[in-house]
């Protein structure tokens, strides 16, 4: 009886420590990472500019200001600071504009310079 008791004895303490790891996941962890998940910061979006040195520029929503940061290689730059309407007149601006897919891009690129939509 030795040998099973002592076996049934570590299979119950095996489920209990997975119960518990389960647990404290599921519900525990989740205050460690209200922060990350839409507390008071929020990463709007994130565009990797090159792989091998890490580097990318994020937006990142901090109340009603929105923080345009660029990273590379273990540093971090504002870029630009935003007003939350700012950002909402851009992509209403951009939702505005249509490029014909037939244009050749270098016409595209013109009147961008330019500053005309079409």
């Amino acid at each position: 009886m030795g040998g099973y008791g002592l076996l049934l004895q570590s299979m119950f303490f095996l489920i209990l420590i997975v119960v518990l790891a389960y647990l404290a996941i599921r519900y525990g962890l989740r205050s460690v990472y209200r922060g990350i998940n839409g507390g008071y910061m929020k990463v709007l979006e994130r565009v990797p500019l090159d792989h091998k040195s890490n580097s990318s520029v994020s937006l990142i929503q901090v109340g009603k200001e929105i923080y345009l940061v660029g990273t590379a290689q273990g540093s971090v730059t504002l870029l630009k600071t935003f007003d939350w309407k700012d950002l909402q007149y851009v992509e209403d601006n951009l939702a505005s504009r249509t490029v014909d897919l037939k244009t050749p891009f270098s016409k595209i690129m013109d009147n961008f310079k330019k500053g005309s939509t079409r």
